[in-house]
């Protein structure tokens, strides 16, 4: 969120825990909720997948896409 995050992508073991507790994060307590688009992406999708949707949402975000591997 320091950096500007708009939209995060998550792929893998618990996609969609992980994506609710960004969901989370980003709601606060409701008094200043930080704006991010997130997907959780089903286990047979690839990490190429996950750039491609990635790179169709870019066109009204900027800066470029990026993988960040936990």
């Amino acid at each position: 969120m320091q950096e500007g995050v708009k939209y995060v992508g998550v792929l893998g073991v618990d996609a969609s825990k992980i994506e609710d507790i960004i969901d989370e994060l980003c709601v606060g307590d409701g008094s200043n909720p930080y704006p991010m688009l997130t997907a959780s992406h089903a286990p047979q999708e690839t990490i190429d997948d996950a750039m491609s949707l990635a790179k169709q949402l870019s066109g009204g975000f900027v800066g470029e896409v990026r993988i960040v591997d936990l």
